[in-house]
């Protein structure tokens, strides 16, 4: 049976290991904060150019009545309209709410200021 003799290491050769250690978990975390950035970017992106384009159609259609504003009675001769969207076919995108909100609060803080200076 052969036994292996365990080595010395010197504590010069284990020295260096602890900065490619070091090295090695920068190295990873730019890695990753990098990918964290651009994910966030893109996200940011995505939810402007929705917010834009609610902007440019604030209208989606009704999902009850699927944009069509009525519905047929039971025996299919007579309509009423859909109670939801008031017989328009149409709904007010989330977006649209969000950008309405946000113009909501900017005129009130605008308003207020103004109305303390008099």
């Amino acid at each position: 049976m052969l036994s292996r003799a365990a080595t010395a290491i010197p504590h010069a050769a284990t020295h260096g290991s602890d900065q490619i250690d070091t090295v090695a978990t920068l190295t990873a975390t730019l890695h990753t904060a990098g990918q964290v950035a651009t994910v966030l970017l893109v996200v940011t992106i995505a939810v402007g150019l929705y917010l834009l384009s609610c902007l440019i159609w604030p209208f989606g259609k009704c999902r009850r009545c699927k944009g069509a504003g009525k519905f047929k009675s039971p025996f299919g001769r007579a309509y009423r309209h859909c109670g939801k969207c008031q017989g328009s076919g149409l709904r007010v995108r989330l977006g649209r709410h969000i950008v309405n909100h946000m113009r909501a609060v900017r005129g009130a803080g605008t308003n207020s200021t103004s109305k303390a200076g008099k």
